[in-house]
């Protein structure tokens, strides 16, 4: 589209109809409502961005940037190009049109169920009451190895409150014998509201299961804005959030902070509320992969006494409940955002970075949207996030990690 030599004289791009443009600290945020997509740019794109709103050709627009950063006019050249080949990605200049994206999570949960048969009802063994997010939970049990399994996950969250429940979940199971074994093996069909939801070929693999039908109804149940997948801590009304993807060290560092003293949130689930944009507590048990059963045993050593659970992708995992004095009870205001990432021959560090990305990384961490998103809604967010202090976190030591958290956010 150019190059070093300039552009054709007169050359001019047009930006697709629709857009919302909204300032960022120096950067800009464009956001399409039609593909529900946002874009970060910093302070040299949003420049660019100005002169094609203005309609300006862009051998003016490299001059104008060449004559706003003191650069030459071949580099600005360049930086013309690079922005336009950024938003022609996103499908932001006229005539393109973002395609929608790929729904694996409904294929996977076909496969869920197809092992599946059709509910029929049936006499529990016992039962339990469970309550998440203000929602109450009855859990009918087909056997009593299977209550004792689910409650080495979940046992935290029974209730003795008799209203009526949100979700009824049943598992039914039944007896096989391997072929390698001597033992009967228990496996059990898992239904919500008399829906298939899942089956569990051992009841090793019952326990994730079923908190993730739990949680899962619960939220949905819940008036969230954003469920972004991330450990919460905090204490007196604030908090901090760690988005991460799964392998950054998210669990260890939210485990090893609420062991240093700060409260319990969740593990895994932010929910940031519409309006105030305050977090939920969505306290689940601490989720530990094999690989980390040792390092935890620091913080919590009964958890090599604790049974292995085998999760849907194959990892084996321990979970340990939090301290009931941790558990926070009420919703909290984000004072900081700390995106970890453990790296075991790297020095622990703590790096400042800008809200737009910080933006990026929040929302490649965002599992779900409750209603879809508008401009006025993307302003909000922004406004909220230009209050937050953020940081990239590498760390190889916890205690350095927690020390430079806590220090870095005032929770001395």
């Amino acid at each position: 589209m150019g190059s070093q030599a300039g552009f054709a004289e007169s050359e001019r791009v047009a930006l697709r109809s629709g857009l919302s443009f909204i300032p960022l600290d120096d950067d800009l945020v464009i956001f399409s409502e039609e593909s529900q997509s946002l874009v970060g740019l910093n302070a040299t794109a949003a420049f660019i961005v100005q002169g094609l709103q203005r309609g300006a050709p862009l051998e003016d627009i490299a001059k104008a940037l060449a004559a706003e950063k003191g650069a030459e006019l071949e580099v600005c050249v360049l930086w013309v190009s690079a922005a336009l080949d950024v938003l022609s990605s996103h499908a932001l200049l006229a005539g393109q049109k973002a395609a929608p994206g790929p729904h694996p999570v409904a294929e996977f949960l076909d496969r869920r169920v197809e092992k599946v048969p059709p509910f029929e009802p049936r006499d529990p063994a016992l039962e339990g009451r469970y309550r998440l997010l203000g929602s109450n939970t009855l859990i009918r049990y087909g056997h009593r190895s299977q209550k004792r399994m689910v409650d080495t996950v979940i046992g935290h969250l029974q209730t003795e409150d008799a209203a009526a429940a949100a979700l009824t979940i049943d598992i039914q199971n039944q007896f096989w014998k391997p072929d390698w074994s001597e033992w009967l093996q228990v496996s059990s069909n898992i239904y919500c509201n008399g829906k298939a939801e899942a089956h569990s070929e051992r009841l090793s693999s019952l326990g994730p299961l079923v908190k993730s039908a739990l949680w899962v109804h619960s939220v949905n149940a819940h008036d969230f804005l954003l469920d972004l997948h991330a450990g919460v801590v905090g204490r007196d009304g604030r908090c901090i959030l760690l988005p991460a993807a799964a392998g950054s060290g998210k669990s260890s560092l939210t485990a090893a902070l609420v062991h240093s003293g700060l409260g319990y949130y969740s593990d895994e689930v932010a929910l940031i509320e519409p309006v105030t944009f305050q977090v939920a507590p969505v306290p689940l048990a601490v989720c530990v992969k094999s690989t980390a059963w040792d390092l935890m045993s620091r913080y919590y050593p009964q958890i090599h006494g604790l049974p292995m659970h085998r999760r849907d992708d194959g990892k084996q995992v321990k979970y340990v409940s939090p301290p009931a004095e941790a558990v926070q009870q009420r919703p909290a205001q984000v004072s900081h955002i700390f995106f970890p990432r453990y790296a075991k021959d790297d020095p622990t560090e703590l790096v400042s970075i800008t809200r737009l990305d910080a933006l990026a990384r929040i929302m490649d961490q965002c599992l779900a949207l409750r209603l879809k998103m508008t401009p006025g809604g993307v302003r909000d967010l922004v406004r909220w996030l230009s209050g937050i202090e953020c940081y990239a976190l590498t760390f190889s030591s916890l205690d350095e990690a927690v020390a430079l958290v806590k220090n870095a956010a005032s929770f001395e």
